[in-house]
């Protein structure tokens, strides 16, 4: 069954009003090192500190995705997602000590570099919410769906009130084969030379549902027609969870 109450207010976008606005998203885009064993570190000490910031209200998620059909070339492979409600929030309440209060100086720089070994983070992105609609079924255990698309959107920058507006009435009914979308403005950086300025983000039951929504051609309706003069689509990119995190009830 498609459980998706409260999902994507928490995956993406915490507790936030009906449109999701104001609440503050960090990707981290990481290229992992073969055989490094950065995965083991995510699972074993980014986790457990993420719990602990989760649970101390710092930030309200987080979670690992991965990117569907990687390969050596790819210039990341892995996404780690961060949500609070402040933006200065999202870096804060870290450092290995947090977990690990008997490590000793040394024991710190140990780790640090073998984390650093492990993994290069390529790109830092912030984005603040703009928009949300998901599946009903409230009242359904929350769990973060397995699949989603995350696709970069680069607008003028003259019409972006336009823009959100359309992109959410557009995205506001019947979302077909999607569990839920959403809508992120970057706010990291602004100007015509970066790649992108919004970010949308479709939500799957399973990465199978992303592939079978490729198959059908049909017509553009009016409306999208409308928002797609409003925006260049850069790059659509399937992704699937690896690890989330949410506050201890």
């Amino acid at each position: 069954m498609k459980k998706l109450f409260l999902i994507l207010t928490l995956f993406v976008f915490g507790y936030t009003n009906a449109q999701g606005n104001g609440q503050f998203v960090r990707f981290d885009f990481v290229k992992t090192v073969p055989g490094e064993q950065y995965n083991q570190i995510l699972n074993q000490k980014w986790k457990e500190l993420a719990q602990k910031r989760a649970d101390e209200g710092t930030i309200t998620g987080w979670d690992t995705w991965w990117r569907a059909n990687a390969t050596p070339e790819s210039e990341w492979n892995l996404l780690i997602v961060t949500t609070a409600t402040h933006p200065d929030s999202l870096n804060a309440g870290g450092g290995i000590q947090r977990i690990r209060p008997d490590y000793s100086e040394m024991d710190i720089e140990l780790f640090n570099q073998k984390n650093a070994a492990a993994r290069k983070i390529v790109w830092t992105r912030v984005y603040v919410n703009k928009g949300l609609n998901f599946a009903g079924n409230e009242g359904e255990t929350p769990t973060v769906p397995a699949a989603a698309v995350i696709n970069s959107m680069k607008t003028d920058l003259m019409n972006d009130a336009k823009y959100e507006q359309m992109e959410n009435s557009l995205n506001s009914g019947d979302l077909g084969g999607r569990l839920g979308w959403g809508l992120l403005k970057r706010i990291d950086n602004y100007g015509e030379e970066i790649h992108h300025n919004y970010m949308t983000v479709d939500f799957y039951e399973k990465m199978s549902d992303i592939m079978l929504s490729r198959v059908s051609t049909g017509n553009i309706t009016r409306q999208l027609q409308e928002v797609i003069k409003m925006r260049e689509h850069k790059q659509s990119i399937p992704l699937w969870l690896g690890i989330s995190v949410r506050p201890t009830e």
